[in-house]
């Protein structure tokens, strides 16, 4: 047994000495009825006196409305720019808000070039309000903190903890007001951080209802690889023991992600899953940073809201793939 997570620890902690010491939380969802999805980051540098604020919003059309600011702080609070978070009931309801300004990216792949993006998209405002609803610290992936060994990679993060959500509210993009009832994960970590620590990764979401789904993590660092997650199966809270994945690309310039199957153990073998997903629409990220030789190093980060199908169930949720660039290419497309 590892450190247990307390209460409180869904609120601010107190802020370490190291320069890029970081609290990041964060939410995602998918609603396959009305079509929306998205993502809602805030991550603290408290000592480096900024914040990163990250706000998308995938729209029935398969356009997305984004926005991406690192507001300066002075604090480590659960406000940064225009986004704000409340613990309403700890392990069980959050709240995430955001309003404020929007790109609107016809072709999310224009993100690529960021700077073209932000300069050439169409601006619009957006007003957000979601509950994030989950079932208790027992469901926590992290409610024991050695569970994150089979997480995070070695300079990640020193404390972290992920669970599936179910996210309602309200979605404004301009003058469309949108309700959404959709499914996705919550994540919050603290610690000093450090993006490239990995060389590539995959993160697997997908939700059915309160009592099933899935989170899955496959890490590929210099020095360690993760293969981990839990299983949600009729309420119980099941770490995975083992699973495989066959993941479907198109080619260049964009190599994304078509398709993915899953087959996963967990609880010692007493439970197993099978499932498959279609991502409904990637937006492409990057990280910029010095590798160990002084040369610039290019982290992808790509995201796409997904339908699933969990053991011939409907689910919804996320896919988030990571993976260092080398001659123009994602290093981790054979998995």
């Amino acid at each position: 047994m590892g450190v247990a997570l307390r209460a409180g620890d869904e609120g601010a902690h107190r802020v370490g000495a190291e320069i890029n010491w970081n609290e990041s939380r964060y939410v995602d969802f998918w609603d396959p009825v009305s079509r929306i999805g998205g993502w809602f980051r805030i991550g603290n540098r408290p000592n480096a006196g900024w914040a990163e604020m990250s706000a998308c919003v995938n729209l029935p059309d398969g356009s997305i409305a984004f926005m991406f600011e690192r507001p300066s702080i002075e604090n480590n609070t659960l406000t940064s720019g225009d986004q704000s978070w409340e613990v309403v009931d700890e392990w069980r309801l959050s709240r995430m808000c955001y309003n404020g300004p929007l790109l609107v990216l016809a072709d999310p792949w224009l993100l690529t070039n960021p700077k073209r993006a932000f300069t050439e998209s169409p601006r619009t405002t957006g007003e957000i309000d979601l509950q994030c609803r989950s079932t208790g610290l027992s469901t926590v992936l992290g409610h024991d903190q050695d569970h994150i060994d089979r997480i995070f990679l070695p300079g990640q993060a020193d404390f972290h903890y992920q669970h599936l959500v179910h996210v309602t509210g309200t979605v404004r993009v301009g003058d469309v007001v949108h309700q959404v009832d959709g499914r996705g994960g919550k994540d919050h970590s603290w610690g000093p951080r450090n993006w490239h620590a990995k060389r590539w990764f995959r993160w697997l979401i997908a939700g059915v209802d309160d009592d099933h789904g899935f989170m899955l993590s496959r890490g590929v660092g210099p020095t360690k690889q993760t293969r981990g997650g839990f299983v949600l199966h009729g309420g119980r809270f099941h770490e995975v023991d083992d699973f495989s994945m066959r993941n479907t690309y198109t080619g260049a310039p964009n190599f994304e992600v078509t398709g993915v199957e899953v087959t996963i153990t967990a609880g010692g073998g007493a439970v197993s899953v099978t499932a498959t997903g279609t991502p409904r629409g990637w937006l492409p990220l990057r990280h910029r940073q010095k590798d160990a030789a002084g040369e610039e190093a290019i982290l992808r980060i790509v995201k796409s809201p997904t339908d699933w199908t969990v053991d011939g169930r409907h689910a919804a949720g996320m896919l988030e793939y990571h993976d260092l660039v080398e001659d123009g290419r994602p290093i981790g497309l054979h998995e």
